[in-house]
Order: C-alpha cells, then structure tokens, then sequence
C-alpha cells in the first residue's frame, strides 16, 4: 500500500518560516547525488545510517567501545575506526551523553503523515504546510513523491527544496505533486559546477526548463543561487543565472528568484563525521555585498525575492 512506501530520513523541524509560506515542518531525506563545498548538512549526503561523534558531549565512559562487537571504537580517545564500523548503532543507542549520534532512520508514509497531521492547525492559521528538503528529495522519488501526493489528498499545501539533478522522466512526478519548488542554481558554467559540486549543470538547466514549462499557474517555482565567496559569487555567473532565469519567465507558473547567503553552520558537523571542513575560515557575504547582487538581478528578473 502507499501509505507502507519507505524513506530514509535524517531530521524532522517543526515551525519552520523560512522554508516555504507561513509555518511549516521540514523533512530531510537522506542522500544526495551532489557534494557542494559549502554544504551544511554532510550528514544528508551519504543515503546509509551513519554515526556522527560529538566528542565535546563525551565524558568518557568507555560505554561505546564496550559495546562494540566490531572493535570500532578506538581506546582511549574513543574515536570511531570509520574503515571497521558498521553502522549497527548500538554505541549511540546506549550513549548516556549523547556523543555519539546515529543519523538516518527509515520512515514510512503513514508514520510521517501521522506527525504532519499533528500540526495542521498551525499549517490552517498561518498558511503553511510541508516542506521536503535534504539531502535531495529526487534521490528518494517514489517515497517523496507519494507523500507529496497524500499531503495534497489531505488539503495540506507542499514544497520542495532540490537540485534538480536526475533523469527528467523519473523525477518529473514528484515536481508535479509539488506545490512549492525550490530549485538551485549554483553555477551556470558546467566546469565550474563541476568543481564546486562534484557533477555538471547540464541536466539542471534541463530540467530547470522543463519545469518552467510544466509550472502551473497555482505552482510556485523559487529559483535560488547559494552565494558562496570564492566559489559562484562572480558577477558574471549571477548576471547569467538572472538571464537564464528571466528566459523562463514566459513560460507560465509563478517565478522568482532569490539569493541565499553562504553560512558555516554546519562546520562542526564534518567534524563529527571524521571528515575536513572543505571551506575553512570563510567568511559569509556581507549585506551590501547581497544587495548589490539583487539590484543586478532585478535588470533581468521580474521577480527577485
């Protein structure tokens, strides 16, 4: 049955106002077909369970390397051996102070619409819904897509955040369940993309196009460019990314386009999974940086946000 279809998810928030209209709860699948430098959930892109080691909560019981049948769990410092782990999890279940952390659990439709339906009069009041970000919600289509479709049987408005990255005729109904989409354009030059997030553009800008021409006119279709210092945030590569978008506008549906301003939030993060941060002391954009930015767009774009 639909309701049984499965997913890996890694987080859920609730109350979000930044991710879609009004207050809304955020679902973030596991998994990701890209590796952008800046990202700030590398928990997100391995679609496995993984276990994250927060050493700053040890207090060094010793518990997790008893536990570990596997001999994981180096003595002494308590640090995972990621070459020997399983992933099976039993350090983090049993860990008193949470250091260490399994991230990534299998849901069904029916259990996420259980604590979606928890929150629907906030969705009423405020004219929210439900978001599905990640990780990359294409990677798990058949999962997203049909709990797009029972959030839409419910009366409950949906958004998306992806990367547009797959094959158009696997990925297309899950756009199409979709009332909201939030699409990234992180570079418009396919070697720079490359670069910077491990796959070209070619596919992207494909079926960036292709979803405008779907786009109906009660979809929302949010272009957005992640401005990252030293890596898209030339000039020239915004003023293509507002042309390539303003090339769409014609095409039905409501478009727009907005700026997301690099942060390291998630740098401690790559910590806790044994791996380097890969943009060290960078800094975020400044607001005038951000404004000068939007004013160039808005000679290209009908609708900069």
């Amino acid at each position: 049955m639909a309701y049984e279809t499965t997913g890996i998810i890694f987080n859920t928030q609730k109350f979000s106002i930044h991710d879609g209209d009004g207050m809304r709860t955020l679902i973030f699948m596991k998994g990701c077909p890209l590796r952008c430098l800046w990202c700030s959930n590398p928990e997100s892109q391995n679609p496995q369970v993984e276990i994250m080691d927060v050493k700053s909560n040890c207090i060094g019981c010793g518990k997790c390397m008893t536990l570990c049948e596997n001999h994981a769990v180096k003595e002494g410092t308590f640090d995972i051996d990621r070459e020997v782990c399983t992933r099976c999890g039993v350090c983090a279940e049993k860990c008193y102070a949470n250091a260490k952390k399994l991230t990534g659990k299998q849901v069904t439709v029916r259990e996420m619409m259980k604590l979606i339906e928890k929150d629907r009069i906030f969705y009423t009041n405020s004219g929210g819904g439900v978001t599905i970000g990640g990780g990359e919600p294409l990677m798990q289509r058949e999962f997203v897509e049909t709990l797009l479709q029972t959030c839409r049987n419910s009366n409950i408005h949906t958004a998306i955040e992806t990367c547009g990255y797959g094959e158009w005729d696997e990925v297309k109904g899950v756009f199409e369940a979709a009332d909201q989409i939030f699409f990234d354009l992180k570079a418009m030059d396919s070697q720079l993309h490359r670069k910077l997030t491990g796959v070209g553009n070619e596919r992207i800008l494909q079926n960036a196009s292709r979803l405008a021409a779907l786009a109906r006119t009660d979809k929302d279709l949010i272009f957005r460019i992640p401005l990252v210092p030293g890596c898209n945030d030339s000039l020239e590569n915004v003023e293509q990314t507002g042309s390539f978008v303003s090339s769409l506008e014609g095409n039905g549906g409501r478009i727009s386009i907005e700026i997301l301003p690099y942060h390291n939030l998630g740098e401690d993060k790559y910590r806790w999974l044994s791996r380097d941060y890969p943009l060290p002391k960078l800094e975020k954009p400044s607001k005038e940086k951000v404004e000068e930015y939007k004013e160039l767009l808005r000679k290209n774009c009908r609708h900069v946000l």
